[in-house]
């Protein structure tokens, strides 16, 4: 069902998605070759969720757009465009218009660099879904500054879908951290901790925990809500999932998701290292030696165990020896690793 409502429900589709992404593929397949790889897809998201949403002719006026100044112009051209030069309150801009943004602070088309779409304004912040923000698809709060202008859409008028009754129940993925409804982890407790200590805790009857329960969500709205966002239907703006902006002021920063902890590659014994021996191992072996200064090399690393290697794993096990004293011979240190040798250098695993 086309309209307003069914755009902004498909831009929700997304939220959490990363890089690269479906939506790449999808808008490479209908745009050729141009689009490989991992490019800017701000204006792509739109584009996807107008065809999915049956608003294509109505908000992208039947043409796919990546190119976000193309696509303001085109507003500009129908006599849909207002330029962010009156203030927020002012201009008008409202849920479901596209907004475009210059992080400069001009109104000017040609110098665009970002777009979304709103779903809300509350004072002198615009609510908004954006995609390639941070390289996800997230809810966003934008001031004025940031907003060059907006396109707005002539959407059909479509009947009101019935109301979602009860708490939202789909998680937003924030620096890699899961919020929301079944997420679990301790940023969870986290959460339901910082929302108790700011008085924010009536729904919990046990916890705060690990693990997104309604209670979470019912929290976290009630925390919204003080913030002057408005609407806790699922989708809309103080409905109990955290965005970025509003989980950074409860916290006071935001959490990441560790780093994974290297995989290293497991000793494959002595017998691997032959003439012949062709494996990504070695190659991942030479860039190793390289980093600890005992590059032998002329050229590469590469993936052929050679000479070059062999030179370069005796002139580690030398320089192992001596900074542990271990004391190894020349015959020791011969260029054939063995496993202390070998698990020292710390090879990252050839996935």
């Amino acid at each position: 069902m086309a309209g307003l409502e069914a755009m902004i429900s498909s831009m929700e589709k997304k939220l959490g998605m990363g890089e690269p992404n479906a939506v790449q593929s999808w808008y490479k397949s209908r745009n050729g070759s141009a689009y490989a790889g991992n490019f800017a897809w701000c204006d792509a998201l739109i584009t996807w969720a107008s065809v999915d949403s049956g608003n294509h002719d109505t908000v992208c006026f039947g043409t796919d757009y990546a190119y976000t100044v193309a696509h303001a112009d085109k507003f500009s051209s129908k006599g849909q465009w207002t330029a962010m030069t009156k203030g927020i309150a002012a201009s008008g801009i409202r849920r479901g218009d596209i907004v475009f943004f210059d992080w400069d602070g001009s109104s000017s088309i040609g110098a665009i660099d970002h777009v979304g779409i709103v779903t809300s304004v509350s004072g002198g912040n615009v609510y908004t879904i954006e995609g390639n923000t941070s390289n996800v698809c997230a809810r966003r709060v934008r001031a004025v500054h940031d907003v060059a202008g907006f396109g707005r859409p002539a959407y059909s008028k479509s009947p009101s879908a019935p109301p979602v009754s009860g708490p939202a129940r789909y998680t937003n993925t924030i620096n890699g951290l899961a919020y929301g409804y079944g997420a679990k982890g301790d940023q969870v407790t986290k959460v339901g901790k910082a929302l108790v200590a700011k008085g924010f805790g009536k729904h919990y009857k046990d916890g705060p925990g690990p693990t997104w329960s309604d209670a979470d969500t019912e929290c976290y709205s009630d925390y919204q809500k003080s913030l002057g966002l408005k609407g806790t239907a699922p989708g809309q703006d103080a409905d109990g999932v955290p965005g970025a902006s509003t989980l950074k002021k409860l916290l006071g920063s935001l959490p990441s998701k560790p780093a994974a902890k290297p995989v290293y590659e497991p000793f494959p014994g002595t017998a691997f290292f032959h003439t012949g021996r062709t494996s990504p191992i070695i190659t991942a072996m030479g860039r190793r030696l390289v980093a600890e200064g005992c590059s032998k090399y002329s050229s590469g690393p590469g993936p052929n165990w050679t000479n070059s290697d062999k030179k370069s794993f005796a002139a580690w096990q030398t320089k192992y020896s001596k900074a542990h004293k271990l004391g190894w011979s020349a015959a020791d240190c011969d260029g054939i690793p063995g496993k202390e040798s070998w698990d020292a250098l710390h090879v990252l695993a050839a996935l």
